[in-house]
């Protein structure tokens, strides 16, 4: 029986942690489809995003054969800042996720302006 998890995102500039409003953070589900798209507010966080997940008891069953998880991906973008691809964010039933998202000016790295740094998390081992 399907329940549902939430995702919250936390952007925050890479050089002095400040929270980062107006993030554009677009989450999508594993065919690439569209979930949501938001916009953090002055505190760097998103308003925590329900998606439906599978059972809690399917994580905690041993003789469970399938994902007892839903696997998201994120976009974030800001301007002026490093764009961020986060592949395979991992939600449990009844569990808030938070995903930091440690954004990086480009100021730091001016040849870098169309640049996408991509983390790939990998899968819980259950």
């Amino acid at each position: 029986m399907p329940a549902d998890g939430y995702l919250q995102v936390h952007a925050y500039t890479s050089d002095s942690l400040i929270p980062l409003e107006g993030t554009a953070v677009t989450i999508l589900d594993s065919d690439g489809g569209l979930i949501a798209a938001r916009l953090t507010d002055k505190s760097g966080k998103i308003v925590p995003v329900r998606i439906s997940s599978p059972d809690e008891a399917e994580s905690k069953d041993p003789n469970y054969l399938g994902q007892p998880f839903t696997v998201v991906s994120l976009r974030a973008e800001h301007p002026g800042y490093e764009q961020i691809s986060v592949n395979q964010v991992q939600l449990f039933a009844g569990v808030t996720t938070l995903q930091p998202l440690e954004m990086i000016p480009l100021s730091l790295y001016p040849d870098r302006f169309d640049r996408v740094e991509v983390f790939d998390v990998p899968p819980q081992n259950l």
